[in-house]
């Protein structure tokens, strides 16, 4: 993969967890994180926009991540990953098969952790680290 720009969409409605990992990418001048607090902000951005990887969170005000990771995979083929507040074996497979690449529980590690998820999930393993 080429190592340019990284455009990531970040769908999350909670403001604190929005904010704690837009401060982990701070350090990353190599990726771009472009934040959509509902469904319906993430449909508009994505309308007009591309991104080259999503991290969607699994509840929102307007309906529930898997909604629009289904209808992500059914348009782009890039990698997403589903952001939960409890972990769920059957919430794990069920985003699995709506095609989320990964699957992650929201804590302050992992949300802090987004820009190493975010080069595992795109095979950057060399990328500068935040």
């Amino acid at each position: 993969m080429q190592h340019g720009t990284i455009h990531v969409l970040l769908v999350e409605d909670e403001e604190a967890h929005a904010e704690l990992m837009q401060l982990s990418f701070e350090a990353r001048d190599d990726i771009r994180l472009e934040v959509a607090s509902s469904l319906a902000d993430a449909r508009a951005l994505l309308a007009r926009w591309t991104p080259d990887m999503a991290i969607v969170d699994s509840l929102l005000p307007d309906g529930r991540g898997l909604e629009l990771i289904r209808e992500m995979r059914s348009d782009l083929d890039c990698p997403i990953v589903l952001l939960t507040s409890h972990a769920d074996e059957s919430m794990q497979a069920e985003a699995g098969e709506a095609g989320a690449s990964g699957y992650v529980v929201k804590s302050e590690v992992t949300l802090l952790e987004m820009p190493e998820i975010v080069d595992r999930e795109l095979g950057r393993g060399d990328a500068p680290s935040s």
